[in-house]
């Protein structure tokens, strides 16, 4: 891509109960993505170890004042905290999000504010976590057990991460970093908005 030219990003991804990609693909044509910038990904077995290549491919295609564009919302993300992370990086990278079946478009006043409601879910959502953290810990105070850090680490977290991309789930990921499944539960939401923090590797 050369600096003068803004692109179309397509992403298309179906699930084991979806037949296939063509509904989606056929209607990113039509918006004008290029054969060359269509990027798909195809869920494969519980879903439980799709790792969502495609879409990693074309967040990291998109340049400045080019537009991602997506067949539904649904399709950046299988959480909410994974959706945010995602829109969250398109918006830094400096690009525009088309939806088309929900249409959005945050080239218009309206779609801008999509934006802007993603960026205030992502601050509710540190705070929330915060708070968590000082309630625990409050309450250990309370109790006399004087907890000094959460019983997940950030790297932990990291590492449950990266086991739940390969595959494994949660009672396996509590085995292999050595926490209780309790744990691994109530940290489940911040675990899986690390899951597309790779996205942001070049």
């Amino acid at each position: 891509m050369t600096e003068s030219q803004n692109f179309a990003i397509g992403y298309a991804r179906v699930s084991t109960t979806e037949q296939n990609l063509d509904l989606q693909v056929n209607a990113l044509k039509k918006f004008g993505v290029e054969e060359r910038f269509l990027f798909t990904d195809h869920a494969s077995g519980a879903g439980i170890a799709f790792k969502r290549k495609g879409l990693l491919r074309a967040v990291k295609a998109l340049r400045a004042g080019d537009t991602f564009v997506v067949w539904k919302l649904d399709r950046l993300g299988r959480s909410l905290a994974e959706l945010i992370k995602t829109v969250e990086v398109i918006e830094k990278k400096g690009a525009q999000l088309v939806v088309l079946q929900d249409h959005i478009d945050t080239t218009t006043a309206v779609g801008k504010m999509f934006f802007h409601l993603i960026g205030m879910f992502a601050e509710f959502e540190r705070n929330l976590i915060s708070e968590r953290t000082k309630a625990g810990l409050e309450a250990a105070r309370q109790r006399g057990t004087y907890a000094t850090k959460p019983a997940i680490s950030q790297a932990t977290m990291q590492e449950a991460a990266i086991l739940y991309r390969k595959g494994l789930n949660w009672v396996q990921i509590a085995k292999k970093v050595g926490v209780s499944k309790s744990s691994i539960y109530n940290y489940r939401s911040q675990i899986e908005a690390l899951m597309t923090t790779d996205i942001d590797e070049e």
